[in-house]
Formats: structure tokens, sequence, C-alpha cells
């Protein structure tokens, strides 16, 4: 294999590898982008806010049926 063949071959390599590595980025952000909504949903806080006060509410009951 010749050298400017061997560094066109590089070159797509290199090329392709950051076309992929950018579009796995904007996926993860669009993923990301999708996680915060959901959590930052009002029926979302509202049902954290709900289990909290639960588990705060039956603490003893909890710490119990993990330690034996």
């Amino acid at each position: 294999m010749t050298i400017p063949r061997l560094l066109l071959i590089i070159g797509l390599a290199v090329g392709l590898y950051l076309l992929g590595t950018n579009a796995d980025r904007m996926r993860t952000n669009q993923i990301i982008r999708s996680a915060r909504a959901a959590w930052d949903h009002p029926e979302a806080k509202k049902d954290r806010s709900r289990l909290q006060k639960l588990a705060k509410r039956n603490a003893k009951k909890i710490t119990k049926a993990i330690k034996p």
C-alpha cells in the first residue's frame, strides 16, 4: 500500500469518526434534555414530594425492614 493511499484511508477514518462522535453527542444531548424535562415536570415534582413525605413518616418501618 502506498503512502498517499494510506494517508487517504487514515483521513477518511478520522473524518468519519468525527462525524459519528458529533451525531452521538447530539443524540446524547437530546436524551439529557428529555430526561431533564421529565424530571422538571410538575407531576413528577409532586410525586417526588409525596414520596419524600411518605418516607419520612415511615422511616422507622423502613429502617426495621432493611435491618433485620
